[in-house]
């Protein structure tokens, strides 16, 4: 007989519906699979027909032929276990399943029966939620992940017997509706560096305060030792809470970024994320890309801190692909195999020193660098590079006097009930806009909504004729002025606003 079965496959994290066509007749057994698939998706054969003998059934005395559709969509993966064995299980009536039709079933399969979890589930979910009639069938593994989407219709079991019990019995009390994202609010902050342990450096941390508050990029500059990675490694601690959109825009990245061996036991990502490539990192690792067009460390940062330690040491090719996503907020990766988008919306965060040796800018140490020795180092990082960086700061060494001072620096929590309410005040700004903080407004939205006088705008142009900006560093001078403005709750840009961001643009090496 004949069988459709409904499923899915990964594009990026675009879910893509798949129907596992079955056909068993009569004949010179034999198993012919077709539409593209992968080598995991091929031997998938043997897991299943190993997993129906656990069950007491038996679907090799057939011609059976399985069609993958789309037949000109590569299908990668293990998801597609799960309802092959159950295609080929009502092709030869083995089982019969009353609502065949309104199931949607993904999930691996072992040799002993037992349903494995797989990646992607969430993007599926959210897909297949706006199908009110639908079911998704799914292991157990996946259930926390599938319950994230509200209205979802989901069955999950833990073993391909129990699924098949589930299904045969047609009983609607085992169809689990969502309830959507249930989280407990973050009170007690995350296990990060606290600013109170970090003696000195106040314009630094005054800095990476403006940094959260607006979303902006952010370059630290100085001596070894200064303690750039220590600030911000700090930086976690400000941030403000995800909302509950934000949480699946991430969690989806994530859950489809998974290998293989981490697919199941799936946690939503509650906590921005916060990055931290190895400078040895290549282009696919850090942009995304590969032979399975998995994400890279840039769309794993989405919504959160991409941070780079060691600037000048990664790759010039590496940093210079960064550029358009730091300007657009996703990467589209093309390659032979497809094209895929991925979100890559993240605050970019590097740390560097002034020059090989490090100590050009301290004033208690001799710099043994030559000058061109210095200068191809400063080299390393192109102009249009540090030109999205809104935020550029000198850090200081720490006098070995204030090791032993009493006084008490002020808590990341403090900072963090800040930033927050800057960031409410661009919420309620930008309602009804894609802009969810101030680094992403385009440059009509930056001039609009400084609301500038004549003074303070002949200022900010002046400045940035003296400074030699360009366009794109004008426009962003007034979205940190205007995140400045939001720390000291007014509804307009000043100059001292415009003062203080021009002092973060001042680093020149």
């Amino acid at each position: 007989m004949f069988r459709r079965i409904r499923s899915y496959c990964l594009l990026g994290i675009k879910a893509i519906p798949v129907s596992v066509e079955v056909d068993a007749s009569q004949g010179l057994p034999g198993f012919t699979l077709v539409g593209l698939p992968d080598n995991a998706v091929r031997e998938s054969r043997e897991r299943v027909v190993s997993a129906i003998r656990t069950v007491g059934k038996v679907v090799t005395g057939f011609r059976t032929t399985v069609n993958l559709s789309p037949a000109d969509l590569r299908k990668e993966g293990s998801a597609l276990d799960l309802p092959l064995a159950i295609g080929l299980l009502t092709a030869t009536e083995e089982i019969s399943v009353p609502r065949l039709d309104e199931c949607v079933f993904v999930g691996e399969l072992s040799l002993d029966g037992l349903l494995k979890g797989v990646r992607g589930v969430l993007s599926i979910a959210m897909d297949l939620a706006r199908d009110k009639n639908s079911i998704l069938v799914i292991p157990r593994e996946n259930e926390q992940e599938a319950s994230l989407v509200e209205g979802l219709r989901y069955i999950c079991a833990d073993s391909l017997k129990e699924c098949i019990e589930i299904l045969e019995q047609d009983n609607e009390e085992v169809v689990h509706c969502a309830r959507g994202l249930e989280r407990q609010k973050i009170v007690s902050g995350l296990d990060v560096p606290d600013f109170k342990d970090v003696v000195g450096m106040e314009g630094v941390k005054r800095a990476l305060e403006v940094a959260a508050a607006g979303g902006h990029n952010f370059l630290l500059v100085g001596s070894p030792g200064a303690g750039k990675t220590l600030c911000a490694r700090c930086l976690p601690g400000i941030l403000p809470e995800m909302c509950d959109e934000e949480v699946l825009e991430t969690t989806r990245i994530h859950s489809c970024a998974r290998s293989p061996g981490n697919a199941g036991l799936f946690r939503p990502v509650l906590v921005r994320p916060f990055r931290t490539p190895h400078h040895s990192a290549s282009m696919v690792a850090l942009v995304g890309g590969g032979a399975r067009l998995l994400p890279g460390e840039a769309s794993l940062a989405h919504n959160g801190v991409l941070f780079l330690d060691e600037l000048p040491e990664f790759n010039r090719c590496v940093l210079e692909a960064l550029r358009e996503p730091m300007e657009e907020g996703e990467i589209s990766v093309s390659r032979a195999s497809g094209t895929v988008v991925w979100p890559a919306r993240f605050m970019m965060g590097a740390a560097m020193n002034p020059c090989p040796c490090g100590y050009s800018m301290d004033p208690k140490r001799v710099c043994t660098c030559l000058p061109d020795a210095r200068k191809r180092y400063q080299e390393k990082i192109s102009g249009p590079l540090l030109d999205r960086i809104d935020i550029q700061v000198c850090v200081p060494p720490v006098e070995p006097s204030q090791f032993a001072s009493k006084s008490a620096a002020e808590p990341s929590a403090v900072i963090r009930s800040r930033v927050c309410a800057a960031r409410k005040v661009q919420q309620d700004r930008f309602a009804g806009l894609s802009f969810r903080c101030n680094a992403d407004m385009n440059s009509e939205a930056a001039r609009r909504f400084s609301h500038m006088d004549k003074a303070t705008e002949n200022f900010a142009v002046a400045s940035a004729e003296k400074m030699n900006l360009s366009a794109r560093g004008y426009y962003r001078l007034l979205k940190v002025s205007r995140t400045i403005a939001d720390l000291r709750h007014s509804t307009s840009v000043e100059i001292p606003d415009l003062a203080e961001a021009l002092r973060y643009r001042a680093f020149r090496g």
